[in-house]
């Protein structure tokens, strides 16, 4: 699951959030810039993944429920969410944000 994760933040324009259902927890888990992209959409509590090494930040069920109201499902498989994401992505507030997160830890 972790390359599939890499692998999509790789790839992010900044224009997607791809979120990971955890059902032991029954939370939606995001990371990298769709981490980032999830904290400008809504409030959450993000922080650092040492194992993934970039941000993160989660929702519970109920949360993504209202999200889904707002933003559209590009894709749903499983557990995995992918949502178009209506705020602007800016590259150095990013870096900054991930940087800030990742000495906070």
């Amino acid at each position: 699951m972790s390359d599939k994760i890499v692998l999509n933040e790789v790839n992010n324009a900044g224009d997607r959030i791809h979120l990971y259902f955890n059902g032991w927890v029954g939370l939606y888990v995001a990371y990298g810039i769709s981490a980032f992209l999830l904290s400008k959409e809504t409030k959450v509590s993000p922080s650092y993944s040492q194992d993934m090494q970039m941000p993160v930040a989660v929702v519970n069920a109920g949360h993504y429920d209202m999200l889904k109201q707002k933003l559209e499902v590009l894709k749903k498989v499983e557990n995995y969410r992918c949502l178009k994401a209506s705020v602007p992505y800016d590259e150095e507030e990013y870096s900054e944000w991930a940087g800030a997160l990742r000495n906070k830890s």
